[in-house]
């Protein structure tokens, strides 16, 4: 039984299967490149070699170097992504500390004071004593 690669990456079996052919030979486990740009860096790869070595600008070896040269570039980047969400996801992780908070002097002091027994809940009176414009006078 073979193992998906790209299974590490949290991408499912299905998934996988649906992938472009490109991104399966190269293995990308973080990169998630479409159709069409699967297309313009293989074919896309070659036809700018041949038409290269065509205008007699490069030697004919280039048009099976240039299409590598991506496919090498494109790995490249794939695993400079995993390393930078695998750092992300550590820092994201780790233990910054803790901070200290002081106790307070008397339980007491935390509680809020009951409402009045003559106001009822709701009342005018009540609602102006609450209101963030009075609360700081």
């Amino acid at each position: 039984m073979t193992v998906v690669r790209s299974r590490r990456a949290g991408i499912g079996a299905q998934e996988a299967k649906n992938r472009p052919l490109y991104a399966r030979v190269l293995g990308l486990q973080y990169l998630r490149p479409s159709g069409l740009l699967c297309f313009l860096f293989f074919e896309g790869a070659i036809a700018l070699a041949v038409l290269l070595a065509l205008a007699e600008l490069v030697s004919w070896w280039v048009v099976a170097a240039l299409p590598a040269a991506v496919a090498a570039m494109v790995k490249l980047n794939d695993v400079i992504a995993g390393a930078i969400a695998y750092a992300g996801a550590a820092r994201r992780t780790k233990a910054l500390g803790r901070a200290a908070v002081p106790r307070r002097a008397h339980a007491d002091a935390a509680e809020p004071a009951p409402a009045p027994a003559d106001e009822p809940v709701g009342s005018p009176k009540q609602r102006a004593r609450q209101a963030a414009t009075r609360r700081y006078e």
